[in-house]
């Protein structure tokens, strides 16, 4: 094992690992650190991960099931408004989301709400380059997220498991600028798909292996389910001698405006107010179930944690850590299927 941690691009010694894990501690939450007691298992670390996907496909076309989030204002902050409700509601648990964005959407933000990306990190939750369906490299859609005023994190957010190899060669050569991984994902998300619920450094040749003296710091998300079965799943797998990690995740256009809304021109994004997809009823549905995870928060058996957070806990740790040989697991179904079968409302 390393001797030294990587964090955030520096090298940091286990002390000073351990006083930025206590710096990243925000009051109500935060990534906690295990203290060897063999009785009592480390917490589950849970994210909650929101994705948005560029509008314009790699031809220069628009993209149907997308939002035209860099061309029309009304469009845009419907969502961002939206997305600040969600946001609030999360940080009223003590739960962080990692928002990860791609070009389109941060061009938006820059054009049409420019504050967007300062709110949410002002309520404690992180903004993340995403860009594994986009026709621009990951840089790129980092430097949109600044010049629409966010600071964004080391996380690469979301990556093609066939191309995994090649993104980490491209990394090596921005110096720094990413760090950590999360959501390596396949086409369409289909079955098939990583759900591992813990921490490793990923080997070149074969990221799925443990490489202690590995670059990057992948951070796995488990079922990727929306539903308490999975919450529950991920507390009764936890392991003392790993860092136990689970996401859940949503996207920016389940959250619909309402049918006959203002400036909302596209009955693509508007849903009835009685539907699973009006913003509201969206937002509603997360704060009920985030309420049951709180009950898991108080026993003690999850603590909410954004990536950056789980990271630090990891290298924190990472000296004590095992790392078997066995194969990752994998799903069985595509994402959506898997929710569907959860309950998550979907259709």
């Amino acid at each position: 094992m390393r001797a030294d941690v990587s964090w955030s691009g520096k090298l940091l010694s286990r002390p000073l690992a351990l006083l930025a894990m206590a710096a990243l501690c925000v009051a109500g939450s935060c990534a906690v650190l295990y203290d060897g007691n063999i009785d009592v298992l480390p917490p589950l670390h849970l994210t909650i991960v929101v994705h948005n996907e560029e509008d314009t496909g790699a031809s220069g076309g628009a993209k149907l099931l997308i939002p035209d989030y860099n061309g029309d204002q009304s469009l845009l902050r419907h969502f961002t408004e939206a997305m600040r409700a969600f946001a609030g509601m999360a940080a009223s648990h003590g739960a962080r989301i990692n928002f990860g964005s791609d070009w389109t959407f941060s061009e938006g933000v820059a054009r049409f709400d420019p504050s967007f990306y300062t709110d949410l990190e002002a309520m404690g939750h992180e903004v993340d380059a995403h860009a594994h369906e986009s026709h621009r490299l990951y840089e790129e859609v980092r430097g949109e997220i600044a010049d629409a005023g966010g600071s964004p994190t080391s996380v690469a957010s979301g990556l093609n498991e066939d191309e995994i190899q090649e993104r980490l060669a491209y990394f090596d050569r921005l110096g720094g600028s990413f760090r950590i991984l999360w959501g390596v994902a396949l086409p369409g998300h289909g079955a098939g798909e990583c759900t591992a619920a813990f921490v490793w450094r990923p080997a070149r040749g074969d990221w799925t292996v443990h490489d202690p003296e590995g670059d990057y710091i992948y951070i796995g998300h488990g079922e990727l389910v929306n539903g308490l079965g999975a919450i529950r799943r991920a507390v009764a797998a936890r392991r003392g001698d790993r860092v136990n990690t689970c996401a859940v995740f949503v996207s920016v256009r389940e959250f619909k405006a309402a049918e006959g809304a203002p400036g909302i021109n596209d009955a693509r994004w508007t849903a009835p107010t009685d539907s699973a997809f009006y913003w509201e009823n969206r937002v509603a549905w997360w704060d009920h179930f985030l309420g049951e995870i709180d009950e898991m928060v108080a026993a003690g058996d999850v603590v909410y944690a954004s990536l950056t957070e789980v990271a630090a806990a990891f290298e924190a740790r990472e000296d004590e850590l095992v790392f078997g040989a066995s194969a990752v697991p994998r799903s069985d179904a595509p994402l959506r299927t898997r929710n569907l079968r959860a309950g998550y409302p979907l259709e």
